[in-house]
C-alpha cells in the first residue's frame, strides 16, 4: 500500500508540474509566437529578416537603388527604395516577389511593399493564413482584399481583378502613427496661419548611402 502511495504521489507532482509549465506565460508565449498566429506576425515584425523600424542602414546599400529613381521625399516626408537581393525574394516553397519596396521615414522602415504576380495572390493568401493564421478583417467580401492588425504591425494583402500586380504591405503602426501625427500637426498650422507660405518639403533630396 505504501509503494501504491508513493506511486501515486510522483504521478501526481509531475502532472501537477505539467499543468504548470503549460499555464506558465513564457510556455503560453513561446506557443503563440510559433507560425499559424497573428503574435508571430508581431514576432517576424518583417519580411524573411527585414525589420520594421530597423535603419535602413543596415541593409546593404549595394542592395538599395531609389524607387522609380526617386530621390525625393514624399509629402509625408518619406523616401522610398528598390531593395533587390534576390535571397529575401523567396516566398514558401516556390513562390517569389517580382519586386519589394522599403518606405522610410527618418532612416526608419515604416512599410515593406511585396509585389507579386496577381496570378499568384491566392498562393501568397495561403502562405499567409498558414503564417500568420486567420486575417482580421476583410473589407469586403467580393474583393481580393485581406488584412492581419495588431498593435505593433500591420499586413495588408490586395490582389483584386482590375490590379495589374498583387501587393502586400507591412507596416510599423509606431512609425505610422507618428506620421500622421505630424500630417495633422501640419494641417493645423496651415489652418492657423494660412498666409504663411508652406515649406517645400519635396526640395529636399537624399542619396543612398
Amino acid at each position: 500500500m505504501l509503494n501504491y502511495i508513493n506511486v501515486y504521489y510522483c504521478k501526481a507532482v509531475k502532472l501537477s508540474l505539467f499543468i504548470a509549465l503549460l499555464s506558465s506565460p513564457l510556455f503560453v508565449s513561446a506557443q503563440l509566437k510559433r507560425p499559424g498566429s497573428i503574435e508571430y506576425l508581431k514576432a517576424c515584425n518583417g519580411f524573411n529578416g527585414i525589420k520594421l523600424g530597423s535603419d535602413i542602414s543596415e541593409l546593404s546599400g549595394t542592395d538599395l537603388s531609389f524607387l522609380d529613381n526617386n530621390n525625393q521625399i514624399d509629402t509625408d516626408s518619406c523616401l522610398s527604395y528598390q531593395y533587390t537581393n534576390a535571397d529575401v525574394f523567396k516566398m514558401g516553397e516556390a513562390l517569389y516577389m517580382e519586386s519589394i519596396g522599403l518606405r522610410v521615414y527618418k532612416n526608419k522602415i515604416v512599410n515593406i511593399y511585396l509585389f507579386f504576380k496577381r496570378s499568384e495572390g491566392y498562393k501568397v493568401l495561403r502562405g499567409f493564413l498558414a503564417d500568420y493564421g486567420l486575417f482580421t478583417s476583410k473589407p469586403d467580401d467580393y474583393v481580393d482584399i485581406y488584412d492581419w492588425k495588431s498593435r505593433a504591425v500591420n499586413l495588408s494583402l490586395n490582389y483584386e481583378i482590375r490590379m495589374d500586380m498583387g501587393v502586400a504591405v507591412f507596416t510599423c503602426n509606431e512609425i505610422q502613427t507618428e506620421i500622421l501625427v505630424k500630417r495633422h500637426r501640419a494641417k493645423i498650422d496651415a489652418l492657423n496661419h494660412p498666409d504663411d507660405k508652406p515649406i517645400d518639403l519635396k526640395s529636399t533630396t537624399a542619396t543612398t548611402h
